[in-house]
């Protein structure tokens, strides 16, 4: 199991292209992403089965936990996730922290 920072990219009028800068996640593998409030994340699922990605939420209010988001995305579906409020998916380095259980294709933007 590997840490793994995913680059950022920075939409554009020029556009950009999601296939060429995606990442074929492995399964094994924790994702993250610095995020400053304006990041999405755009996962591609051609697989065979439901993806599921987890979306760590780290912080608390009132010193209660929040619960992770869930996604679940069936197969040869592309969706966006996001955007994710710092204040709630942040870690201590400004981070967001994500787990797939399906490999896929994914790629994080700014908007």
């Amino acid at each position: 199991m590997a840490d793994v920072t995913l680059t950022v990219y920075d939409v554009a009028r020029t556009g950009i292209d999601l296939t060429t800068n995606g990442t074929v996640i492995v399964v094994a593998n924790v994702y993250y992403f610095p995020n400053d409030g304006r990041c999405l994340v755009y996962l591609n699922n051609a697989t065979g089965s439901t993806v599921v990605p987890t979306f760590v939420t780290p912080n608390t209010v009132d010193g209660l936990a929040i619960g992770d988001k869930v996604g679940s995305q069936l197969t040869a579906r592309a969706y966006f996730y996001g955007p994710f409020p710092p204040s709630i998916y942040n870690d201590a380095s400004g981070r967001v922290q994500m787990s797939f259980n399906q490999t896929a294709d994914v790629t994080v933007i700014r908007v």
